[in-house]
């Protein structure tokens, strides 16, 4: 996996990171149209192809899936940002250059589709919290990847919208699900209908973003939310993650079992005896980095 990596940090890791949402990644840690960067504990993923708007091409999703892979391993990981390069987009949809030899037969179409839905998951079963950072246009495949996100940070000149009504493509399963679990499935079906790209205070009110910023303050943003969860356990951030994703849908035996078990893990784990003796004695809590294991 190629990432480049920055010096651990505690406190000076916001400013730091803000300075690292601002720039472009270095060329040599982009592969496939994305880039790795490491500062810490954080990890940001950003689209890099600026020229075209951050499309995705077939081998940009492979990427996506084995980075998150790659980051599901990682012991001292606390949050992931996604985002995309330069002002124009956080990513504009599928590359539709490479179509003719990615998606014009069912069987090429199904290998596309699978791929799709296999990053996706890779996001959406992190353990730590992920944070799009988005800026200009979330299309198709962007809007996609940035519901399968655990948050949503956008600037107001930001607009979203799925228009694959004019390629005669249909949207998977996962990527519908990913979509209309924060908006509903009526809502999807209006923006699938209608092929607009709504405006960032519309996916606001939908639900789709959770907060909006003027462009020059999405990174200042989204580094303040990573140093909020940072300075959380990250006992809690992990539970709250699982039990908010169940939210909404019966719950299976496996559910129930991993609820007793992150029950079990909080409440005979040392970040409560250091959550409530912080709060005692009138500090700040210095949780353990992996939290309970």
């Amino acid at each position: 996996m190629t990432e480049t990596k920055e010096s651990s940090v505690s406190a000076e890791l916001e400013p730091l990171l803000q300075r690292l949402l601002a720039n472009e990644p270095p060329a040599d840690s982009v592969e496939d149209r994305v880039a790795l960067q490491v500062l810490g504990d954080i990890a940001v993923v950003t689209l890099c192809r600026p020229e075209s708007r951050n499309a995705l091409a077939l081998a940009s999703w492979r990427r996506l899936k084995r980075i998150f892979d790659d980051l599901a391993t990682a012991p001292d990981l606390r949050a992931v940002v996604v985002r995309g390069a330069g002002r124009e987009a956080f990513a504009a949809g599928a590359d539709i250059k490479e179509f003719p030899h990615t998606r014009m037969t069912a069987s090429a179409a199904t290998d596309y589709n699978e791929s799709i839905a296999e990053a996706l998951r890779a996001v959406q079963t992190l353990e730590v919290p992920v944070i799009a950072a988005v800026q200009g246009l979330a299309v198709g495949g962007g809007c996609e990847l940035a519901a399968a996100c655990d948050v949503r940070i956008a600037t107001e000149d930001s607009r979203f919208g799925i228009p694959i009504g004019k390629l005669g493509v249909i949207l998977g399963y996962t990527e519908s699900t990913a979509v209309a679990r924060l908006i509903g499935p009526a809502a999807l079906k209006y923006l699938l209908f209608s092929g607009r790209l709504i405006p960032a205070t519309e996916a606001r009110d939908l639900g789709f973003v959770q907060r909006l910023v003027p462009a020059g303050e999405l990174g200042p943003e989204v580094a303040e939310l990573v140093n909020r969860i940072r300075g959380n356990s990250a006992t809690t951030m992990r539970a709250a993650k699982v039990v908010a994703d169940m939210c909404g849908r019966p719950l299976t035996a496996a559910d129930t079992e991993l609820l007793s078990r992150l029950s079990i893990e909080a409440h005979e784990g040392d970040d409560l005896k250091e959550g409530v003796a912080a709060f005692t004695e009138r500090r700040l809590p210095v949780f353990n980095k992996k939290g309970t294991t």
